[in-house]
């Protein structure tokens, strides 16, 4: 995939998730939209991309990759290659509908967590990995909204420019301390990588914003390592 046909693509699963969202919020459902819900929607907005470019992709959800033991990847997208399927990308889903301080740094540790993933999937895949998150804009604001060891962390993921993200010198932070510990021994974790946010859409009203979803491509950089248990 060309690097504008993978914008194109993040773009279509932002406005796929808001196109959801949408209908949650004109029934008055919105919280209770699941992420299977979500999942669909990201087969769809691959689906017709893939058809656009006369891609003749297989498209499957909840796929764990060979040699991980955590949980699957939410979209995997496969080209065929003679008898060989071909890992084109892939992408993690998260759904933010909280708006509890409780439960907020388990919602930032679980984005991190998909990040440090996505890295790793990166190295399986021929053209990309993404991270795609959805959310209100009452738990962004609940989730987002600290300036305790997580800031450093939270002021890459509202940027809109690209980040790089070295985890030791993160490590103070709690969600990436919590998510490399979640990580050891499952998917191998990276000591580096970058994200680049490649969409962003949102809905709003008179009284505002309502929700949006954000779209990164996460890459694994070429100077890192995977972290071994010294690190």
């Amino acid at each position: 995939m060309t690097a504008a046909q993978r914008s194109e693509l993040a773009r279509a699963i932002g406005w796929m998730l808001c196109s959801h969202a949408a209908h949650g919020l004109s029934t008055g459902s919105l919280k209770g939209v699941g992420e299977i819900t979500l999942r669909d929607g990201l087969i769809v907005a691959a689906a017709s991309i893939g058809a656009k470019h006369k891609h003749a992709w297989l498209l499957e959800r909840e796929v764990e990759p060979t040699g991980w033991s955590d949980s699957s990847v939410d979209l995997m997208i496969y080209r065929v290659s003679g008898q060989n399927e071909v890992l084109v990308g892939g992408t993690e889903l998260k759904w933010w509908r909280q708006k509890d301080k409780g439960n907020a740094s388990n919602r930032r540790r679980d984005l991190v967590k998909d990040f440090l993933r996505a890295a790793a999937l990166y190295t399986l895949s021929e053209s990309f990995s993404f991270v795609a998150l959805l959310s209100t804009k009452e738990s962004w604001d609940a989730t987002t909204d600290t300036r305790g060891k997580d800031k450093p962390i939270l002021d890459k993921i509202k940027s809109e420019a690209a980040e790089h993200w070295n985890v030791s010198n993160l490590s103070s932070s709690p969600s990436v301390k919590a998510s490399v510990r979640l990580l050891r021994g499952k998917v191998p974790v990276t000591t580096a990588f970058r994200t680049k946010l490649l969409a962003k859409c949102s809905l709003s009203d008179q009284a505002g914003m309502e929700c949006f979803a954000r779209v990164w491509e996460v890459q694994k950089t070429q100077n890192s390592r995977w972290a071994d248990d010294s690190d």
